[in-house]
Order: structure tokens, then sequence, then C-alpha cells
């Protein structure tokens, strides 16, 4: 906590105006502006990271969009750059707070979580039979009354 308080107090000092590290002498196209902020690069480097964590947690869930996983990791980061950098330093040093205080849960709780023994109770789970409950029961009888016959 204390590493961003200092990195704000000693490099942003007003956080209703863009921080500039470097002017450029020309003015890059698609809104980027004339300068490089710095609170937009941290900003983009902790999405990058908190995108990459995520998604390995997930694992092979998003077979369907190969290559959302590619977007969402490196060209969602390289937008909020094109986007955010002549925006207020308040609002780019917020989600970089943001996504690190995210890169912190997430480590903190994977300390936590025993993920081979949460996959050992769902595999022992799907071996139990499911039970029908009385409403779901009553429903499928009044559904055979009917004529309905449920494929299986």
């Amino acid at each position: 906590m204390v590493v961003f308080l200092c990195l704000f107090s000693l490099w942003a000092d007003d956080l209703s105006s863009f921080d500039s590290i470097i002017n450029l002498p020309f003015t890059v196209p698609f809104g980027y502006g004339d300068h490089v902020s710095l609170f937009t690069i941290l900003m983009a480097v902790a999405m990058i990271f908190t995108t990459r964590i995520s998604t390995a947690q997930m694992g092979d869930t998003n077979q369907q969009i190969p290559g959302m996983k590619f977007m969402m990791t490196w060209l969602m980061p390289l937008m909020m750059i094109f986007i955010f950098n002549s925006y207020s330093s308040g609002l780019t040093y917020y989600y970089f707070l943001s996504n690190m205080f995210t890169l912190g849960q997430t480590y903190l709780m994977s300390g936590f979580v025993n993920d081979e023994e949460i996959m050992r109770k769902i595999h022992e789970n799907k071996k139990k039979p499911v039970v029908k409950s009385k409403w779901q029961q009553r429903l499928e009888d009044a559904a055979k009354k009917r004529g309905y016959n449920p494929k299986k």
C-alpha cells in the first residue's frame, strides 16, 4: 500500500489531467496523443498479468472461441493504452490499483484453495446417483399424464 501511495505522491501532481512521462514531438493517431502516460502503461501491464492469471486458472474451458484468449490478454490492454492515454491520471491510477489488488487477492486465495481436493470431490459427486426432488417428480408425473414421454 505504501508503494502505491508513494507512486501517486511522487509522480502525479494533478489527478484531473494526464500524467506525461515523455512528450512526443509528433501526434500519434487514433486518439493516443502527443505524450506517454505512466499510469496508463502501468494499468495495461497490470491488466496483462491479471488476465493471464485468470485465464490460466480457468484452463481450457474456452475452447469454443480460441482467439478470445489472445484478444483479452494482449489486444484489450493495447486498446486501453490508446483509449486512456489522454484521460485523467486518476482514472488510470484507479484501474491500475484495482488490477493490483485483484492480483494480490488471487495469489492470497490460491494459497488457501486445494485444487486437487476440489476436483476429487467433484468426481466423487458425479458418481453419486441424481436424486429427484419431490417437485421435479410431481412435474414429471403431471407431464406423463398429459402424454409427454421424456427421452432418456
